[in-house]
């Protein structure tokens, strides 16, 4: 999934494995609040989209190339 910040925080988070966790270090609502875009989101949380998108990219990957 490409991030952009018309995605909203709902389908970040159902999409990417350990979006979750980037959205609780910013105080995101991803549950009640999961209709926001992220646009709206980050305004809110005072972060710039570019590094909570870096920041899902990063965790995501990490947890996906994980061998068990």
């Amino acid at each position: 999934m490409s991030i952009t910040k018309e995605n909203t925080v709902a389908e970040v988070v159902a999409q990417n494995m350990g979006a979750d966790h980037v959205f609780s270090k910013y105080k995101i609502d991803f549950c009640c609040g999961g209709g926001a875009t992220l646009e709206i989101a980050c305004k809110e949380s005072g972060v710039e989209f570019e590094v909570l998108k870096k920041e899902i990219e990063t965790i995501s990957n990490k947890i996906s190339n994980t061998n068990y």
